[in-house]
């Protein structure tokens, strides 16, 4: 089945998604003041907090995938190239 979107696309999205909430919190948080705005935007603070983290990992987990693909290629390099050659 084909995908809707890139997965780029929604690296993407949880990259905005995690700016924008951190701004929004911390507008927030100057627009009420003192420590009552720190302790009322918690939430969105560790919900930025959790988007980037999210994003974070995707970002490993393709590290990873593209270190595995490149070990199993040049170990199959090798082993193509040790083949031998029949003479006539």
């Amino acid at each position: 089945m084909k995908r809707f979107w890139d997965p780029g696309i929604s690296r993407t999205i949880l990259f905005v998604l995690g700016v924008f909430t951190f701004v929004v919190a911390c507008y927030r948080t100057l627009a009420t003041g003192k420590m009552d705005g720190l302790y009322n935007n918690y939430w969105l603070f560790m919900l930025s907090f959790g988007l980037v983290i999210g994003l974070r990992y995707l970002r490993q987990q393709d590290k990873i995938k593209a270190a595995e693909a490149e070990a199993a290629r040049k170990a199959a390099l090798p082993a193509a190239a040790k083949k031998p050659k029949k003479k006539r």
